[in-house]
């Protein structure tokens, strides 16, 4: 179940998933990345800092990537750099580390394995959803000494199926490798014949293809990003004018 909570006097969104872990999805009240908002880049950079202090974490501590609707994984570790290209998922193994992504419409998915104390941060678009990003993540995770049957994954807000709409062919690319008849079956898409438009709710899709890598302890929030502009960034909703809400995770120390 997801709720709202307070985070040092900024509204924050959890899980009861990951109940004990420091872990959030930022919203419109606590701005990370400014996106296309010029106006929010300064207050945008002073967010990271008080980040990074109320967290207890060195700049060096703190892990962040270029995203580009890739499904590129890195691994975060004291030896590798703290900003990673051309990435949209990091995975973290060391105590006392974080990551943040950024979202504005596309799926955020933060991951915790509670026994081996490993997780992971994922930007899931469609790109990235019909990538598999989301299994890349939990296959690198197990690699570090997971199991699936460990993982908790918390999905948070994002566009809903009520406001995406695709064409037939990234509604092919996104549906690859997953059974039809069950994804209609659990509201995970519908034809619109009028549109010649197909609706995704891609949250369900990533449960989807989280549940196909034996990853099945899942919470998913039901706010939609484009219906709830008062609350989180939509690019749709907003004409691309927009900054971005956050999935925000730190491993324990």
């Amino acid at each position: 179940m997801f709720y709202f909570a307070d985070f040092f006097g900024k509204k924050v969104l959890k899980s009861t998933l990951l109940d004990g872990l420091e872990h959030f999805f930022t919203t419109r009240d606590f701005v990370l990345h400014s996106g296309n908002r010029e106006d929010l880049t300064e207050t945008a950079t002073c967010n990271v800092d008080f980040l990074r202090e109320k967290l207890g974490l060195s700049e060096s501590q703190l892990y962040r990537c270029q995203q580009r609707h890739t499904n590129n994984v890195a691994v975060a570790s004291h030896d590798s750099e703290n900003f990673f290209e051309n990435t949209d998922g990091i995975v973290l193994t060391e105590k006392n580390t974080a990551a943040f992504l950024n979202f504005a419409d596309c799926i955020p998915i933060i991951m915790y394995d509670f026994v081996e104390n490993i997780g992971a941060v994922v930007h899931a678009g469609w790109r990235g959803t019909a990538s598999k990003i989301q299994q890349k993540a939990v296959e690198i995770m197990c690699q570090k000494g997971s199991t699936p049957e460990n993982i908790k994954a918390a999905i948070g807000a994002g566009i809903g199926i009520c406001c995406f709409d695709v064409n037939e062919d990234v509604f092919e690319q996104i549906m690859r490798d997953i059974d039809l008849n069950y994804a209609k079956s659990v509201n995970a898409y519908k034809e619109s014949k009028e549109k010649d438009k197909y609706f995704i709710d891609l949250k369900k899709v990533n449960e989807i293809l989280l549940n196909q890598v034996s990853v099945k302890q899942i919470d998913t929030a039901d706010y939609c990003t484009s219906c709830s502009t008062d609350v989180f960034f939509s690019y749709r909703k907003e004409n691309g004018n927009t900054a971005r809400h956050s999935a925000v995770l730190k491993i324990r120390g």
